[in-house]
Order: C-alpha cells, then sequence, then structure tokens
C-alpha cells in the first residue's frame, strides 16, 4: 500500500535530467589499492565490502563528478580520480559543457 503524501512528493519533485557515462574497467577492479578504497570508503557500491572482489562479482561503483571537469566529486579521493576526470573530458569535450547536473560515473567490472 502506498502512502498519499509520499506517493504526492514523488509526484511534485523537480524532476531534473541527469547525463552520465559507463566505463568497463575489469582492470582497475583487480587493483589492490582500488580494492582497498571500495572496502573502506562510503563510494556507492553493490560489493558487500567484506573482502576482495572477484571476477565473477557484481562490483560496480557509482561516484558523482563536478560538471566543471576539475576533479571535484564525492569520491575525488578514489585512486585513478583522475583518469577518470581525463576520460569524462575526452569524451565528452571540453568543460563547460551542456551541464548543470552532477555528471554520474559508474565503474563495472563486467
Amino acid at each position: 500500500m502506498n502512502n498519499p503524501a509520499i506517493t504526492q512528493a514523488i509526484m511534485g519533485a523537480e524532476a531534473r535530467r541527469i547525463f552520465g557515462l559507463k566505463l568497463a574497467v575489469p582492470e582497475l577492479f583487480a587493483e589492490p589499492g582500488f580494492q582497498a578504497f571500495v572496502n573502506s570508503s562510503n563510494v556507492m557500491t553493490w560489493h558487500d565490502r567484506k573482502g576482495p572482489i572477484g571476477t565473477n562479482d557484481i562490483a560496480d561503483v557509482v561516484a558523482f563528478v563536478d560538471p566543471s571537469l576539475t576533479g571535484e566529486g564525492t569520491d575525488c579521493d578514489m585512486p585513478y580520480w583522475d583518469v577518470i576526470i581525463e576520460k569524462l573530458k575526452a569524451a565528452l569535450g571540453p568543460a563547460p559543457g551542456p551541464f548543470s547536473e552532477h555528471l554520474v560515473v559508474v565503474l563495472t567490472n563486467q
């Protein structure tokens, strides 16, 4: 049963478009420093944070990048963050782009 107040709140919420990229980088997930970061940080992930990330795990990691592409973002202490920012610049072109919201970056090991 849905709560009418919550239904009304969702229906009345401002809807803003976001843009993102998904990067398949199993090599990153095999890197011990990246695994340590995922297991000890607040990064958004589906990994259970209890140990190594195996090749059969679905361990996507999601981070949000400031649209200025200056390197600010939710997980700017992530290993290889600077390379991720450079990939965004190469894929999207120079900032400022047409983006007003944070860019979503999904890193996947699959």
